[in-house]
This record gives structure tokens, sequence and C-alpha cells, in this order.
């Protein structure tokens, strides 16, 4: 194995977030540790994964990065002082409905034909 195939092992043999050297800004120092009785599920979690780099990221910038907490409260500032809007024009939309038709005289004469030609093709069969 040449020195260049070892460092590639080394590295991928590594735990993650040890693998590549990083320049830290500066030196993150542990919380003094709570009494474990009196811990909240969301604390007990947060020590568990005290050495994720997401996790120390949240603990340090919060849950929420700042500029969104300044982005609702200028949203809201805007929606108090916001004039409401004008009504919309009232006018019809679509086309006025037609008349409508009544169905029950066509369903009557509908069944009227049906019971004539029932009749009719009787009597042809009693002619023939």
């Amino acid at each position: 194995m040449t020195a260049v195939q070892e460092h590639v092992r080394s590295v991928l043999d590594a735990p993650r977030g040890h693998r590549f050297s990083r320049t830290r800004t500066r030196a993150f120092a542990p919380a003094p540790a709570p009494n474990p009785a009196r811990m909240t599920r969301e604390q007990r979690l947060l020590r568990q994964l005290a050495g994720n780099p997401r996790v120390a990221y949240r603990t340090e910038h919060g849950v929420l990065p700042a500029w969104m907490g300044l982005a609702e409260e200028r949203r809201k500032h805007e929606a108090d002082t916001a004039q409401p809007p004008p009504p919309p024009p009232r006018g019809r939309h679509r086309a006025p409905l037609r008349r409508r038709r009544r169905r029950g005289w066509s369903a009557l004469a509908y069944g009227t034909v049906l019971a004539a030609g029932v009749v009719i093709g009787h009597a042809a069969g009693l002619l023939l």
C-alpha cells in the first residue's frame, strides 16, 4: 500500500466528524451537567447528542435563525399598518342563466311515447 492509500484509509476509518480537520472559530465550553431527574426530554437528547455538529450549531444559534424572527415582526407590522383592499366589482362573472326547462313534461312525453310503442308492438304481433 502506498502512503496516499494509507492516508485515505485512515480518513475513511475515522468516525464521523473526525475525518477532516477544521479551523474552529472559538472553543465550545461544555455546559454544566444538570440533574438528570429534572431534565426535560429535549435536554436529555441534547446531552446525548453533544458531539453532533448540527446540535452544536443549534445550541449556538437557536432553533431558527435570527433573520426569521425579524422577518416575522416586519410582516406583522406591515399587516397592522396595511390598508384594507378595495372591494371587488359587483358584476356577474358569467353569462346569465337561461330559463330552465321543465323536466316533468319531457318525462311525461317520453313515458307516453314508450307506452304507445309497446301497445303498437303488441298489436302488430297479434295482427301478423
